[in-house]
């Protein structure tokens, strides 16, 4: 181990800003939401004072991407708790909870459908949930398994795609049932 060696850590999540591609996000297992405005060239966090730091997905609201959710917990070593989801409606620069019925969850990834901005998917520590109203209510869509994953099918948002336990799950209604 050498101690000259700064800012080596694990990193659970990279999510780009959909319009500007020198606005990169991170997301460490136990070391919050980082930042970068320079395409990675430095960063920063605003979050050192959050309930959690761990942070295992993030995703930009593609209609707007000044709205961002946070997936919290470590999805992969639980070197932090699950709390559900944190939003941020300033691009990041103030967070909130957003977590009514996944409050003590990890949530492993994160989607929002690119066709309807108040639907919300996520991949939890006990199934998939989804959103009709932006992350203000939470509503499980799926057997209690935990999904590490989760995708929209590119042009085709009623097609979503997600892993969990060693398997792969297809919804066609929008994330209403999985087979």
């Amino acid at each position: 181990t050498r101690d000259d060696i700064r800012g080596v850590g694990r990193m659970n999540y990279v999510a780009f800003h959909p319009n500007d591609p020198n606005i990169v996000f991170a997301g460490a297992p136990a070391g919050g939401l980082w930042r970068s405005f320079d395409a990675g060239s430095s960063w920063t966090t605003n979050t050192d004072d959050l309930p959690t730091l761990g942070v295992s997905s993030i995703a930009f609201d593609p209609a707007n991407p000044e709205i961002i959710y946070c997936g919290t917990g470590d999805r992969d070593a639980n070197d932090s708790p699950g709390m559900g989801v944190m939003k941020s409606i300033d691009g990041g620069n103030s967070w909130f909870f957003v977590n009514d019925g996944i409050e003590d969850l990890t949530v492993g990834d994160i989607a929002v459908d690119p066709n309807n901005s108040n639907m919300v998917i996520a991949a939890t520590s006990d199934g998939i949930y989804r959103s009709l109203d932006a992350g203000v209510t939470w509503q499980i869509e799926s057997n209690s398994l935990n999904y590490k994953e989760i995708e929209f099918k590119p042009g085709d948002s009623e097609v979503i795609y997600a892993t969990g336990n060693g398997r792969f799950y297809r919804s066609g209604n929008n994330g209403e049932s999985w087979q």
